[in-house]
């Protein structure tokens, strides 16, 4: 039979067993005369096949699961041998007390208790495991004191005289005691090796074998225990769900897939209810002691009850005071490190920083921030970034001394805080300290260079508040980084100046993008020799409302480091755009428009896209345009750019290699990408001046022979004009020519033979606004 296929069919064979018991039961148990057999013969079914599936489970599990399974398994069958043992004197007419029947009957509750300590997993406190046996007992011993007034008091009369007898008819009462216990642990705890599910069938089980011992007791002393009536019903449920318990497990196709969850909320909320249980389970039982058949015996349990509840409560006391102390470290300190948190720091810093007032020392607040931390998680993870962290906090401890403050403010971030006599000494420890954690460190078995950039605020001198010395530390921080990290730098009043300046500049840079006040200058591209207008390159131009005219690069600089860079370009593209058709539609109907394309712009995935709708938007040509980029930006991916510029070409657009010669492997990438211009930089123009052309030529041969255009930039006088043209330079732009001008300015002059028509516009004759491009 296919191993997967059995446990389906036992299963269904225990289902179908158990309907027809119920259904046998509740036709009224016919024939009557067939009823002591059928009713006695029927139980085999269903407890044997649990037993079966118990067995099947245990063979495809190991280590104590399978002992803890074949135990469970040992207790059905012995079960089972106690029925036959009954069905076989009550056939042959003898059915002494006791007898064989009996030992087998007692012999589960034993046989599960030893199978649940096989796969006793230990709660996560000592305290927790020793409240859950005092949880337990009080239960326990709340319901044996009422077992004992209600059943084991009327034996102890009946079969006085007979102490074997007496011994297993009080055996009954005390292994129901048992299974209780074993039903209330399961409630709350988590085994190894049972999920959720089978530990509730077990425990459910349980509990009805133990409800269906108390009835069928009950009913047997009354002489009312018919074969055949509805309590027979719980015994073949109480098999069911044992049986089910291992067909959870089997029909997961993982028996090995052992679940040892941690204690979940919805055990702890179990947890919490079991006290409350066994503090009320005893009164109650006081309550109604004096109303049953032997109640006087309650009262002599009650000194070990009170006892036990006076133990539980002490307990609780401290599990209470632990829980506080518990949450009183949580919200402190950080949940990854250990250290102080954020608020913690805060406080410590306050502290600190009245302690050195009054003493007359200074206080040093070092922020500090772990070095190229995202690439050890982009690596290996985050939990390899956590375990970084951890190493790092570690590594903070050993470099700082015991009356030191050490803290997680967040993230990446640690704060210390020292107390100095003076800021020279303040600085030797700073310093100690970035040497104790540039220590080398293991992750992931490699050796990793663990860094981190330190800023540095002073209070008094700084700051006299923690809030305000912590956001200067912060400032600090930022310039040691860009200091080139693993740096230490004091914070600096100018320093801060300059980072609210930019806040400032960000915040109107985006008003400026939203509100349309930006401005595109254009700088001619003319013919070599001859000063005929062949194109024109458009640069940005901006002037802040509280601090005038911004320079180009500092506004470029700015976009990129708050990402404004996609947005800006796609302004300056679609601008460009609409200004060189209508030149062409009015006056230069072959004018071309070159514009400057960042890395972070042409590495979004919709780049051509975005020049497809501008285009068309504009009614444009894609020849009218030319996108020039710098080498960094094609090499980041060279395979994806070269498909972008290919694309590109295809709508006509003509690409150009900005600032050719200055990266240190242009002649290779040259080969491999579509270029159409290259733009010599500004600074080999200079070189024409010396005589020393060599390099020039060069580039103006290869460009020529890659069929190429050659645009020299910078051409600020007539004789490098020259030198340009008789070196093969085809075009040319530069302050000789003319300077950037206004699309104003530009469209007067669309019309004039060459350039420069005449003297060189001046800086007055453009406006304030007309800047040297970047």
């Amino acid at each position: 039979m296919n191993r997967w296929r059995q446990p389906h069919l036992l299963f269904g064979a225990l289902l179908i067993s158990a309907l027809l018991h119920a259904g046998w039961v509740g036709t009224g148990a016919q024939p009557a005369a067939l009823r002591p057999v059928l009713g006695n013969l029927i139980f085999f079914a269903p407890c044997l096949l649990a037993a079966a599936l118990g067995w099947t489970l245990s063979r495809r599990v190991g280590g104590q699961t399978r002992r803890a399974w074949t135990l469970f398994t040992a207790g059905l069958l012995c079960w089972a041998a106690g029925q036959v043992a009954y069905v076989w004197l009550d056939l042959t007419g003898a059915s002494p007390f006791p007898s064989l029947a009996d030992v087998g009957y007692l012999l589960l509750a034993p046989c599960f208790f030893l199978g649940a300590l096989h796969i006793w997993q230990p709660l996560p406190s000592r305290l927790l495991a020793l409240g859950l046996a005092l949880d337990v007992a009080l239960i326990v011993l709340a319901l044996g004191t009422a077992l004992w007034a209600s059943l084991v008091a009327p034996v102890l009369t009946l079969y006085a005289g007979h102490p074997f007898a007496l011994a297993v008819a009080v055996a009954y009462p005390l292994s129901d005691l048992v299974v209780v216990a074993l039903a209330l642990v399961a409630a709350v705890w988590q085994p190894r090796g049972l999920g959720q599910m089978q530990l509730a069938l077990l425990g459910g089980g349980l509990a009805v074998l133990c409800v269906a011992h108390t009835v069928y007791a009950q009913q047997a002393a009354r002489g009312a225990y018919l074969v055949g009536g509805p309590l027979d019903l719980l015994w073949p449920l109480a098999f069911v769900a044992f049986g089910s318990a291992a067909y959870v497990r089997l029909a997961a196709r993982d028996p090995q897939a052992l679940s040892s969850a941690p204690l979940s909320a919805t055990r702890r909320h179990r947890l919490n209810v079991l006290p409350s249980l066994a503090l009320t389970l005893p009164y109650a039982v006081f309550f109604l002691g004096p109303g049953l058949q032997g109640g006087h015996a309650l009262w002599r349990a009650a000194p070990l009850l009170l006892a036990l509840l006076f133990v539980r409560q002490v307990l609780a006391l401290i599990d209470t005071g632990r829980l506080q102390r518990t949450l009183e470290r949580q919200a402190r300190h950080d949940a990854l490190t250990g250290l102080l948190n954020r608020s913690a720091v805060h406080e410590a810093l306050t502290h600190c920083i009245q302690v050195a007032q009054a003493q007359g020392q200074v206080v040093g607040v070092m922020f500090l921030d772990l070095d190229r931390l995202k690439h050890i998680n982009d690596a290996w993870g985050h939990a390899a970034g956590d375990q970084m962290l951890r190493q790092f906090a570690q590594r903070l401890r050993a470099s700082t001394r015991a009356a030191d403050v050490v803290g997680r403010f967040g993230g990446d971030e640690f704060v210390v805080v020292a107390i100095a006599q003076d800021q020279p000494r303040l600085q030797a420890l700073a310093q100690r300290l970035l040497l104790g954690v540039r220590q080398p460190v293991e992750l992931m078995g490699q050796r990793l260079e663990l860094t981190a950039s330190v800023g540095v605020a002073v209070c008094p001198g700084d700051a006299v508040d923690a809030a305000a010395a912590l956001h200067q530390a912060d400032l600090a921080m930022y310039r040691a980084k860009a200091m080139g990290r693993n740096a230490l730098a004091f914070y600096d009043a100018h320093d801060h100046a300059a980072q609210m300046q930019q806040i400032q500049l960000e915040e109107e840079l985006r008003a400026a993008l939203a509100s349309g006040a930006l401005e595109l200058h254009y700088q001619p591209i003319v013919a070599l020799p001859g000063g005929q207008l062949r194109g024109v390159e458009a640069l940005l131009r901006w002037t802040s409302p509280a601090l005038g005219p911004v320079s180009p690069l500092k506004t470029v600089q700015l976009a990129e480091e708050r990402g404004l860079m996609p947005q800006l370009g796609a302004w300056v593209l679609a601008e460009a755009v609409r200004q060189v058709g209508q030149w062409r539609r009015q006056a230069a109907p072959s004018l071309t428009v070159s514009v400057n394309v960042s890395a972070s712009q042409f590495g979004l995935g919709d780049f051509v896209e975005g020049v497809v709708r501008t285009l068309a938007h504009h009614g444009v040509p894609g020849e009218a345009v030319m996108l020039e980029l710098t080498e960094s930006t094609l090499i980041q991916d060279a395979q994806a750019s070269a498909q972008k510029m290919r694309a590109l070409r295809e709508l006509g657009v003509r690409i150009a290699l900005d600032d050719f010669g200055t990266g240190y492997s242009s002649l290779s990438y040259l080969r491999q990408l579509p270029v159409d211009v290259l733009k010599i930089d500004r600074s080999f123009v200079h070189t024409l001046n010396e005589g020393n052309d060599a390099f020039v030529r060069a580039i103006v041969t290869l460009g020529q022979a890659q069929g190429a255009q050659v645009v020299v930039e910078g051409i600020e006088a007539p004789a490098q004009a020259a030198a340009a043209a008789a070196l093969g330079c085809e075009l040319g732009q530069g302050y000789h020519f003319a300077r950037p001008l206004s699309a104003a300015q530009l469209g007067a002059r669309l019309s004039a033979p060459q350039w420069p028509p005449g003297e060189t516009p001046t800086q007055d004759e453009e406006g304030p606004q007309s800047l040297p491009s970047s």
